[in-house]
């Protein structure tokens, strides 16, 4: 399993209205429009259960970009 990949198909399940276009791992938490909390939940728990890690409290508060994610869940691998 490819872990970018993964991360990626994880946002746009999470952002479905997103188009490949607008994807990007840098790109920050604030410039999401729909990147409320719920989300920021939806995000960490499939990323949990795909990649079967658990990320501490610390990890994912601090997560705010698709780039910063993929790095926590390599980090556990």
């Amino acid at each position: 399993m490819n872990i970018d990949d993964e991360i990626k198909k994880i946002f746009f399940e999470v952002f479905p209205m997103m188009s490949v276009k607008e994807f990007n791992w840098d790109k920050k938490q604030k410039e999401y429009e729909n990147w409320d909390s719920f989300a920021h939940l939806h995000l960490i728990t499939l990323a949990e259960e795909r990649f079967n890690v658990t990320l501490d409290v610390d990890e994912s508060t601090s997560i705010d970009s698709a780039k910063r994610l993929a790095d926590y869940v390599r980090s556990h691998k």
